[in-house]
């Protein structure tokens, strides 16, 4: 009797620690799986962070480029004024000399 009682209680004992195994084993793979997800989601933080990064930087390189763009084209047209006030002025010299020849020519 004395030897089943303690047959039971071993088998008992052995029972709750392969129980304990059991839930310690589930416990592990459940942080496991935390963990993993954790780190998926950290990735995922990481690449979605760098595609907006990129995005940006392409923005930010679109918008010298415009603005590179917009200083050209600025730059062309005070060329182009300038270079029609430098003829305007031409044109005015010349009719002056005309108008300053004819006016000698009169005099005389």
């Amino acid at each position: 009797e004395e030897r089943q009682r303690l047959e039971e209680e071993r088998l008992a004992e052995e029972a709750k620690i392969a129980e304990e195994e059991a839930a310690a084993e589930e416990e592990r793979q459940r942080l496991e799986e935390d963990r993993l997800a954790e780190e998926a989601k950290i990735a995922e933080e990481e690449a979605a962070a760098e595609t907006e990064r990129q995005r940006l930087e392409e923005e930010r390189l679109a918008e010298e480029a415009r603005l590179a763009e917009e200083e050209a084209a600025a730059e062309e047209e005070r060329q182009r004024l300038e270079e029609e006030r430098l003829a305007e002025e031409a044109r005015l010299a010349e009719e002056e000399a005309l108008a300053d020849a004819e006016r000698q020519r009169l005099e005389e």
